[in-house]
């Protein structure tokens, strides 16, 4: 078929009608690995055109609606019970830190950056549901998408992904530069003791809350612990006493650069950390059984912002609106400081 295919474009004698226009193909090869939607440069975001129709779902199967889905991580019935998210972000530091800045330039400064959507979150939306979070996570769908967990509500399929988490959180999720790979902590690290005047050690959010609410606190220092404790507290928190991470800490060297950091695609990549398969290896022979066992256990630890998940599905389904008391309160973090509760 190749020489016809050659002898068709060299003699229109023995053209053949039936040999087929070879089609552009219109997505690229290779695509960034976390899709931005809102760069100027990349404009292959991860849409719902990235995995179909023209990348087919794994293993469809009919499910009695109008489409083919994935095969589910649960089949119908088999969900699991009693599980119990232990989820480490707390979304009242974002009210707490509203609260110690109120009136000062430093509120100011950060609502003007990526951070500032936080404060404009309903503040009564975003108590965390465990088991509306958790009837999200067991109605997963199994695809080859590495960084994008699909899971359905009814019999349609929704997508939670770096675009989605952007437009949730409105940080900023643009690709890291090689310039801002991870500052090395020492034990002697010159902001630490700047900072918190001792060396390394277990400082937490709440200590750090705490020093804000010292009206003596010398100005410098408290748009940087501000800026700690919603990074530590709220997006990429990986420990259940929300302990700082004294490279975050070191990076406040530079406040111009630690408030253009790509905070929204770190802290996506901790969310997503604990729920979807891990890597094949040598002792995780079957990822998808592991994320099985890892949903099944009676605790499982929820890293970064999961909030995220739980702020766009009542958005994508305003009925899920009913599971929470006060829900038409629209109040933001900055309209209800009299109301927010220390740590």
């Amino acid at each position: 078929m190749v020489s016809q295919t050659n002898a068709a474009r060299t003699s229109g004698r023995h053209r053949r009608r039936s040999t087929p226009t070879p089609r552009k193909q219109t997505r690229p090869r290779t695509t960034n690995r976390y899709p931005v939607s809102d760069s100027d440069e990349d404009k292959t975001a991860s849409s719902m055109d990235s995995t179909a129709p023209t990348s087919p779902p794994v293993d469809a199967v009919d499910d009695g609606s109008s489409a083919q889905l994935p095969r589910r991580l649960f089949g119908p019935g088999f969900f699991p019970t009693g599980l119990r998210l232990n989820i480490y972000s707390k979304a009242n530091v974002i009210g707490a830190v509203a609260s110690t800045l109120a009136g000062l330039a430093d509120i100011d400064v950060l609502i003007g950056s990526q951070f500032g959507r936080l404060f404009h979150l309903p503040a009564a939306r975003c108590h965390n549901s465990t088991k509306l979070i958790g009837s999200l996570l067991y109605r997963q769908l199994i695809t080859t998408r590495k960084y994008e967990l699909w899971y359905t509500f009814s019999t349609h399929p929704l997508r939670f992904s770096l675009d989605e988490f952007h437009s949730i959180t409105g940080l900023n999720c643009g690709a890291f530069d090689i310039e801002d790979s991870d500052p090395k902590a020492s034990a002697g690290s010159i902001m630490w003791q700047k900072r918190f005047d001792t060396t390394v050690g277990d400082i937490s959010v709440a200590q750090v809350l705490e020093m804000l609410r010292n009206p003596f606190l010398a100005s410098w220092k408290r748009l940087r612990l501000a800026l700690i404790a919603l990074v530590d507290g709220v997006l990429c928190c990986t420990n259940k006493t929300l302990k700082l991470t004294p490279k975050y800490v070191e990076m406040l060297i530079d406040v111009p650069s630690f408030l253009n950091y790509p905070w929204g695609r770190l802290s996506f990549l901790h969310t997503l950390s604990r729920f979807l398969p891990p890597p094949v290896s040598k002792d995780i022979p079957d990822p998808l059984q592991e994320l099985r066992i890892r949903l099944s256990q009676q605790t499982t630890a929820c890293y970064g912002f999961l909030l995220a998940l739980q702020l766009l599905a009542f958005e994508v389904v305003p009925q899920l609106l009913a599971r929470i008391p006060d829900a038409g309160n629209t109040t933001t973090f900055l309209e209800t400081l009299p109301l927010v509760r220390p740590l």
